[in-house]
């Protein structure tokens, strides 16, 4: 069952005050899209460059939303008489506090996946190895804004064990913004790179997608909190944050389970993968789902029998061969 809310937790959960109607304890979704409006549903006005949805609040209401969620203003024209009107500071901050309510009553272990490339190969990589194990769900963000990913958060059964959402970033502060309401205990870094590198241009892509480091947890410093597939410029500033957590950074030695993996059994796999959801996999992503995974807690043994790894030594070489269920 997704989140619903009652005016109550609205008003608990935000920087909020009811400006008109009453209070129940009728529940519903949060939305901000007229077309996914369904009766019961409290209507969130997000302005956009565009359009902003407090001039045509009357047409929510026809639409069947139970509730108003509006920025402060002193009246509001197209509000019709006697419908609950929570007012808030900002309507966008508002949406984190109750995403970050949501995360709080669900109280799953999160993990959050970023980079310029590779994002949402390695998250559905990562739920693979993790489906028969834990409840995951996973969020991705369906544009580039900021607040991209809520409407999947929101979609979150309760009794979900492991989220895993995808941060992305057009300015600095995107990432800090969704990252900190959602307070992750893992982050994985795919792969990070500018368009057009420069070292100031790769310092500063670094810093954007990097930000995620900044809003790890505190809560399990004995734990691997980041896995990175680092360049010079990703290390450099993972080293700046990284205080005293746990970073696994991405080695070329060779001796991790994802480079054990045969080209060819990759290769099929990125095929089907494609062909099925429009998405390949490289071994960078391979890499780091299997590194977060065992940061999640798979151990070695398990993560072996998942990939279908059999071995047969050979001196200093061995054969490897991998079955992706």
């Amino acid at each position: 069952m997704p989140a619903l809310f009652t005016a109550s937790e609205i008003l608990n959960s935000t920087s909020s005050h009811l400006n008109s109607g009453h209070i129940d304890n009728q529940r519903g979704r949060i939305v901000w899209d007229l077309e996914d409006l369904q009766i019961g549903d409290w209507f969130i006005a997000i302005p956009s460059h565009f359009q902003d949805p407090h001039d045509t609040l009357d047409l929510a209401v026809r639409r069947g939303a139970g509730g108003l969620i509006v920025n402060q203003r002193g009246r509001y024209a197209s509000a019709p008489k006697g419908i609950p009107i929570i007012n808030v500071a900002d309507t966008k901050i508002a949406l984190l506090d109750m995403m970050r309510y949501w995360r709080q009553c669900v109280q799953p272990i999160v993990v959050g996946v970023t980079g310029t490339s590779g994002r949402r190969s390695t998250m559905v990589v990562l739920h693979q190895l993790l489906q028969n194990h834990f409840k995951t769900h996973v969020a991705f963000m369906n544009n580039l804004g900021w607040y991209g990913c809520v409407k999947e958060v929101f979609a979150m059964p309760k009794d979900t064990q492991i989220l895993i959402f995808e941060a992305s970033a057009v300015e600095r502060g995107d990432i800090t913004r969704i990252g900190g309401a959602l307070d992750p205990d893992l982050a994985v870094l795919t792969q990070i790179r500018h368009p057009l590198p420069s070292p100031e241009r790769n310092d500063a892509t670094a810093s954007l997608y990097c930000e995620l480091l900044e809003t790890l947890t505190d809560r399990n410093r004995d734990r691997v909190a980041a896995v990175i597939y680092d360049d010079a410029a990703v290390k450099k500033r993972a080293d700046q944050v990284r205080d005293d957590l746990l970073f696994q950074m991405h080695s070329q030695s060779g001796k991790s389970l994802a480079h054990r993996v045969s080209d060819q059994s990759l290769a099929t796999f990125s095929h089907a993968m494609e062909a099925t959801l429009g998405l390949s996999v490289s071994r960078m992503e391979l890499w780091c789902a299997i590194e977060a995974a065992k940061a999640l807690g798979l151990s070695k043994a398990t993560l072996e029998e998942i990939l279908d790894l059999n071995v047969e030594a050979r001196g200093d070489d061995e054969y490897r061969t991998v079955n992706f269920n």
